[in-house]
């Protein structure tokens, strides 16, 4: 099983099963083995090779050779805000694909947001427009006009006043990739941008198409959510930007650590797999937590280890490892 890690692998409706889970089983069952690979293992998975329930094989460098990138960490409280908003791309990453552009190599964007706008808030009574069935924040998307719950798919007009003080200054809050596919067309008109993310993939065959060109150097930069962190292997891409690293570590979640760990790692792996050295930029406002940091210096033993120390604290999952 690649990337044995994904949450793709678990079923979210009934009957819920884990395909990684169910795999082992199955291995089990025909005595044969199962190999799980992923360049960052769960917790559960780490924590089965610690206590000898699974055999541990490391690959300490990439198969070709050639050095991981370099990961500089933004803070972008030091970034301020411009008069239209939010900092959305640094001084230093517009520099950097600015250079990278020039000298014709390729960039890749992630924003794990898709939409125009987070949510749609009344700035006069703090209402914030939200799905009827599911009573999450509704995200505009503004190549359809609509708002849209990325939860049950519910879709509806965005409001011209505030349903609940009918106030005319709602305004949109937030951004995701349709915004800033608008951004960065203003700010690199002559490049060839392109957005991959749920909404582009309902087209059949759209992402296969997009991919394709990407690789043929009929695209300068892809911007898209966490469809583009991994299995993607493009020579020239020398900078990969992450605009946003915190929108999945500040979640009630006790796996959000880990899984935005996961999504650098992965996301940072795409930068530098050619001749050319590869360079990664991280934005965020949280530049102290261990997942950005672990991430930087590309030390997964390092964050399981405390990762797996604070659950074995808060007695969360995997179980505690046993004393010998």
């Amino acid at each position: 099983m690649d990337e044995e890690h994904d949450a793709s692998y678990k079923q979210e409706s009934s009957p819920r099963y884990h395909g990684r889970d169910l795999a082992v089983l199955r291995a089990h069952l025909e005595n044969c083995a199962v190999l799980l690979g992923s360049a960052t293992p769960s917790l559960e998975s780490i924590h089965n090779a610690l206590t000898g329930k699974y055999s541990l094989v490391k690959l300490t460098e990439r198969a070709d050779g050639q050095q991981l990138p370099l990961i500089r960490i933004l803070d972008m409280k030091t970034e301020g805000r411009n008069k239209s908003g939010p900092n959305v791309i640094s001084e230093r990453l517009r520099m950097s694909i600015d250079r990278r552009l020039d000298k014709g190599e390729q960039v890749i964007l992630l924003l794990n947001r898709r939409g125009f706008a987070r949510s749609i808030q009344c700035p006069d009574c703090g209402h914030v427009v939200t799905c009827l069935h599911c009573s999450l924040p509704l995200t505009y998307h503004r190549t359809e006009d609509r708002l849209m719950c990325h939860l049950c798919g519910f879709k509806a007009l965005p409001p011209r006043s505030c349903p609940e003080c009918r106030s005319a200054n709602i305004l949109l809050q937030g951004y995701g990739t349709q915004k800033v596919e608008e951004l960065l067309r203003r700010t690199f008109p002559a490049a060839r941008i392109t957005r991959v993310d749920a909404d582009v993939a309902r087209r059949k065959n759209a992402v296969r198409t997009i991919l394709n060109q990407f690789r043929a150097h009929k695209i300068d930069i892809l911007l898209g959510t966490q469809m583009i962190a991994k299995g993607l292997d493009f020579p020239n891409v020398t900078l990969v930007g992450v605009l946003n690293a915190d929108l999945g570590l500040h979640i009630p979640d006790p796996r959000a650590g880990e899984r935005t760990f996961q999504l650098l790692t992965q996301v940072a792996g795409r930068a530098g797999r050619g001749d050319l050295s590869g360079e990664v930029i991280i934005q965020t406002f949280t530049p102290q937590s261990p997942s950005l940091q672990y991430a930087r210096h590309h030390d997964t033993d390092g964050f399981a280890a405390q990762e797996l120390e604070m659950r074995r604290t808060f007695d969360l999952p995997p179980s505690p490892i046993s004393p010998s």
